[in-house]
């Protein structure tokens, strides 16, 4: 990286051609971190009305995966940075630097700031008709101001790179096939039960769906168990049975 606001355009290239979501987000932070120190990063697709759905994250500490599932499922009603986000005109782009004691709701300031000891996260955004791009790095402050030029600049490049990710994949052939079959026998079924059931069958974990859905395994679990009593089934194979007959 270099001053002015200014990046490298072989780093920018690299990251714009870059479809592996892992490597995207390490080459993410390994730029963000010689920029301005960043720790962790996290960016997530939000559409109006829904969970976050995690999109690149990356981090040098521990524990990542429970910061950024548990932001998903219950913190992300509370993060201050969401009235940024509610602010922007659709087709603009948003920012915000959050300190630790801006948090209110304890238990995510516990877990997502003092736990690993970061003193602010700084968020920049793209806000589409329908949904909205949020890319967010986290700090622990060495007493050197960031430089928000090029953290500005890196974010450019990177929700760019993210929007190529972002868009919702096409369900497979059988996963729409089996929906489009729960909702012709199985009216009862609301589209959660039916989009959960459907690739429950189709042989995905209750981990890939939740990762697919924005859900946590519990909830996946839930949607679950609710369609089997309302079909009168105890397991997979006996849906899929009169689901193909």
């Amino acid at each position: 990286m270099r001053s002015g606001g200014l990046i490298d355009p072989d780093m920018a290239a690299d990251l714009l051609e870059t479809r592996d979501a892992a490597r995207f987000s390490e080459r993410l932070l390994e730029v963000a971190h010689s920029a301005a120190g960043v720790e962790e990063l996290f960016a997530y697709r939000v559409d109006d009305g829904a969970m976050p759905r995690a999109l690149a994250s990356s981090s040098g500490l521990a524990d990542v995966d429970e910061r950024t599932r548990m932001y998903a499922r219950r913190f992300h009603r509370s993060d201050p940075a969401v009235a940024a986000r509610l602010r922007a005109l659709p087709g603009s782009g948003f920012h915000a630097r959050v300190p630790a004691a801006a948090i209110e709701l304890g238990p995510y300031r516990k877990l997502c700031f003092e736990r690993p000891r970061f003193v602010e996260k700084i968020c920049f955004g793209w806000r589409k008709p329908d949904h909205s791009l949020v890319l967010t790095f986290y700090q622990r402050h060495d007493g050197a101001e960031p430089d928000l030029f090029q953290l500005g600049a890196l974010a450019q490049v990177a929700i760019t790179g993210l929007t190529r990710m972002a868009a919702k994949p096409d369900a497979p052939p059988l996963v729409s096939e089996v929906e489009r079959r729960l909702a012709g026998a199985y009216p009862v079924l609301t589209a959660r039960e039916r989009e959960v059931s459907a690739r429950t069958l189709a042989g995905m974990t209750a981990r890939d769906i939740g990762a697919e859905l924005g859900l946590g395994v519990g909830t996946v679990l839930t949607y679950r168990q609710r369609t089997y009593q309302k079909l009168g089934v105890s397991k997979a194979s006996e849906l899929l049975a009169s689901v193909m007959a």
